[in-house]
């Protein structure tokens, strides 16, 4: 039994541009429904409000707290 099989390069390219397509399907499906989950919207303003009211840290503090460098 031979240890490598051959496999078309057309085939191939064919694999890798529907892995590509379901992938991009995936990213857009997420957005979709996060934009439609009223909980998610609900919080995306109350920190927008948080945000603007100055109730926020930097980055570098967060980084900080949590010993990321």
């Amino acid at each position: 039994m031979p240890e490598t099989v051959a496999i078309p390069v057309s085939l191939l390219k064919k694999i890798s541009l529907a892995a590509n397509t379901f992938h991009e399907l995936e990213d857009e499906l997420e957005d979709f429904l996060l934009s439609n989950d009223p909980d998610f919207i609900a919080k995306m303003r109350q920190s927008r409000q948080e945000h603007l009211a100055g109730k926020t840290s930097p980055l570098s503090d967060l980084k900080r707290e949590l010993c990321i460098k």
